[in-house]
């Protein structure tokens, strides 16, 4: 028996080729649309995470120097009368001194050689990338901020004679000065601690007048000063400002160098390295201004651009003047730019995202404000750019006496 044929009305039917070229046309239009919105979530998304790795670099090195900007002057601004502005001589690790032989470690080069003693200086312009370089000296003692009077007669190769020696420990590093000269020594392995001190052999072990030189930093002489010379001046002091192992001073060099990154020498070598650390990253431009306290009442008055009597130059010359215009510096204003690391595309044709120039500062008088070109060689404005700033006071200047 015959199988039955089909019905031409029970047909089946696919679709035509139009409606496979209107749905395949559709998907590709939704599919377009998708990836838009996509391509623009991920651009929005590399652009955020370029700006913030940009602002915690920021801030981070904001709080670096915040802190450092804090202490600066700990241990011997209470003596600035006696040691403000001394010349600083050292015999440092790796046979270099103080005033340096060799120019310093990049991108530090254009510093000079001879530093003085002071809280904060300014040497604008002066890093090897063309921002300001900031000197901080700070003491870190954890005993006292008061200057020892060494008696007439108390100086002599290895050993100072002083009316005690409560408060210096093995190993403490020193500055014996006189004559606007401070020599660097340090407290000889071999004392033994005091009465009050917990490493002390007995609890009633006493500190006896004689303090022993000796060490890594010890030096009888440099080129400019010596035991021996300052053994003959009337009026020599002496005082602490950290331990080389346990509580080392933070005498620093600030700048922007290579790959835009910020950078810092330790001026006395404590790691025994004549290098330069990587701070931060993403550090375009440092840029800093003095606030002045111009009449000793403790309150901040104007605002000092670092040029001129005020150059970073002029206050390392050791004159009265400059050491009086040191004394007024109780704050400092500093300003970073910083980069992203990621390359955008422009806004439109031949708009970049970045402006063709920044302020710092710009709140001040002139001449403080500082523009910044980003049209430079070296810059590139597809890439994002932002500043922060933070105003510093100098605590340990604020509360210094008078006298």
């Amino acid at each position: 028996m015959a199988a039955p044929r089909s019905s031409p009305t029970g047909r089946q039917r696919g679709f035509s080729l139009i409606e496979l070229m209107v749905a395949v046309g559709i998907g590709l239009v939704i599919t377009l649309a998708v990836f838009q919105v996509l391509t623009a979530s991920e651009a929005r998304k590399r652009t955020s995470t370029g700006i913030n790795d940009a602002s915690q670099s920021g801030n981070y090195a904001l709080y670096v120097l915040d802190r450092m900007l804090r202490s600066a002057g700990t241990g011997y601004s209470q003596g600035w009368a006696s040691v403000g502005g001394c010349r600083l001589n050292a015999q440092l690790p790796a046979g270099e001194t103080l005033p340096r032989v060799a120019a310093l470690p990049a991108p530090f080069t254009a510093i000079p050689r001879t530093v003085r003693l002071a809280p904060v200086i300014i040497f604008q312009g002066a890093s090897d990338a063309g921002s300001d370089v900031l000197m901080v000296m700070s003491g870190a003692t954890g005993y006292g901020e008061v200057l020892t009077d060494v008696p007439v007669g108390g100086v002599a190769v290895g050993q100072l004679t002083l009316t005690n020696t409560i408060g210096y420990r093995a190993g403490d590093l020193l500055l014996v000065s006189s004559g606007g000269e401070c020599l660097m020594s340090q407290v000889d392995a071999a004392k033994p601690p005091c009465a009050g001190d917990p490493a002390a052999p007995t609890a009633t072990t006493a500190c006896g007048p004689a303090l022993p030189l000796g060490g890594a930093y010890y030096t009888a002489a440099v080129a400019n000063a010596s035991l021996g010379g300052m053994a003959l001046q009337p009026a020599v002091s002496v005082f602490s400002i950290g331990n080389a192992t346990t509580n080392p001073p933070q005498f620093s060099l600030i700048g922007v160098g290579a790959d835009s990154t910020l950078f810092t020498h330790n001026l006395l070598m404590i790691n025994g390295l004549n290098t330069s650390e990587p701070m931060a990253e993403g550090v375009r431009e440092l840029h800093a201004v003095y606030g002045l306290d111009t009449n000793d009442d403790g309150i901040l008055d104007t605002w000092q651009s670092p040029t001129g009597n005020w150059a970073g130059p002029a206050l390392m010359d050791g004159s009265a003047a400059s050491n009086l215009r040191i004394r007024q510096i109780v704050a400092i204003r500093v300003g970073l730019v910083l980069r992203s690391a990621l390359v955008e595309r422009e806004i439109s044709p031949g708009v970049p995202v970045a402006p063709a120039n920044l302020s710092l500062f710009s709140d001040l008088p002139a001449p403080n404000p500082v523009t910044v070109d980003l049209t430079r060689a070296g810059e590139n404005r597809n890439q994002r750019h932002r500043t922060v700033e933070i105003t510093v006071p100098l605590r340990n200047f604020l509360m210094r006496t008078t006298s």
